[in-house]
Formats: structure tokens, C-alpha cells, sequence
């Protein structure tokens, strides 16, 4: 029988309760407010250390067009309605005295990312311990032969496969290599979008179809 009528457990889920409502239904012009003189590029380094000043010039969110503060206001208010709660999460890690790591993860992609690692380590932890530890994982998935089939979500039409999207993507590049006017631009698009999952194979397909290349 413990001093208190409470867990440590029952302490850590209601702090973690208490943490997911502060990211609940964001106040939209709170947001606006917050990206007040905030530099648009803008690196964040550890809390110990502070905020890493972007180069001379960098501009602030304020210096942009009204039209453009709007839009970028927009959707960051809709990113954090839409953030992952992680409230859990983020409390173990700070009772148990871990720190996430922001050059660490391993993600699984079928296409777009359908799982993903996350990591956080004991401070004192050396680098090459770490390391070894994200590589270790990543060698028993591929090991594992962890390569998921890419989902379909259509009744009608079958997902796009890896092989085709690596078969369309060799062709544009094959035919990039002799392109000389502005359909280079526009294929280099392409295997841009592709490599981003913005595009389907269908749809690249019909685009590199109306593209014209200059030869030489």
C-alpha cells in the first residue's frame, strides 16, 4: 500500500489527458498572433541552447502579403487541429527522462508512409551508440523483408505498384537526357512528383504525353 490513493500511472494519464486539451480546437486568430515577427525559415535548436537566427534577410511571417499571412495562417491552424495526439507519448518521455530525437526515424512507405519509428534516448547517451541502435533496427526490418504492398483505396481501379511507378520514372528520365527547351523543366516536374506520391502513374502518363522535347 502506497502513501497516496493515486499510481504514479494515474498521475502520468491525466497529465497526459490535461496535455492533449492544450492542443484541442486551436483559437484560429491565436494563431496569427503567435506567428507575429516569427521568422518564416526558421531552425529550432535544443531549448538549452535556444533558437538558431536564421541568416540576415530571412522574412517574418508579418512581411508577407495579407493574402499570403491568410493562407499560411490557415494552414498551420489546420495542421495543429489535425496533429497526432501524442500526449501519452510525450509525457513518458519526460518522466522517464528522454529525449526525442530530431535526426532519427525509420519509415515504411507503400507509396506514402504507412508506418513510421520515432526515437528518444537518455541524454547522455554517446552518437555512435545511438547510431548503432537505429541501424540495428533498420537491418532487422529489411531483414525481415518488411516491403508492405501499397494499399488500394479505390473499389475500381488497383494501386499503383512500385514497379511501375520505377518503370515510368525510367522512361522520363531516359527521354530527359536529350530534352533542350522547357519540356526538361516540366519532365523534371514529373519525376518530382512521383517520387512525392502527388501523382499517379495514370495521370504522370497523360501528362508526359502532352510534353514536347527539344532534341539535339
Amino acid at each position: 500500500m502506497t502513501d497516496h490513493p493515486y499510481t504514479d500511472d494515474d498521475l502520468r494519464a491525466e497529465a497526459a489527458r490535461q496535455h492533449a486539451t492544450l492542443a484541442e480546437d486551436p483559437d484560429y486568430v491565436g494563431v496569427g498572433e503567435q506567428m507575429d515577427d516569427r521568422f518564416v525559415h526558421y531552425e529550432v535548436v535544443d531549448a538549452e541552447h535556444g533558437d538558431l537566427m536564421p541568416p540576415p534577410g530571412t522574412p517574418r511571417w508579418n512581411d508577407l502579403s495579407e493574402d499570403e499571412f491568410d493562407e499560411a495562417q490557415q494552414k498551420i491552424h489546420d495542421l495543429i487541429n489535425g496533429a497526432a495526439d501524442v500526449s501519452e507519448w510525450a509525457v513518458n518521455l519526460g518522466a522517464d527522462n528522454l529525449q526525442p530525437s530530431t535526426e532519427h526515424a525509420i519509415t515504411l512507405n507503400a507509396g506514402r508512409p504507412i508506418a513510421r519509428i520515432h526515437f528518444a534516448f537518455e541524454p547522455d547517451m554517446p552518437e555512435e551508440m545511438r547510431t548503432a541502435l537505429v541501424e540495428g533496427i533498420g537491418d532487422a526490418i529489411n531483414e525481415a523483408g518488411a516491403e508492405p504492398e501499397p494499399v488500394d483505396d479505390t473499389d475500381d481501379e488497383p494501386a499503383d505498384s512500385d514497379s511501375d511507378v520505377f518503370d515510368l520514372i525510367s522512361e522520363i528520365a531516359s527521354r530527359l537526357r536529350d530534352a533542350t527547351d522547357s519540356g526538361e523543366y516540366h519532365a523534371v516536374g514529373l519525376i518530382y512528383d512521383l517520387a512525392m506520391s502527388r501523382t499517379t502513374v495514370a495521370e504522370a502518363r497523360a501528362e508526359l504525353a502532352g510534353i514536347e522535347f527539344g532534341h539535339v
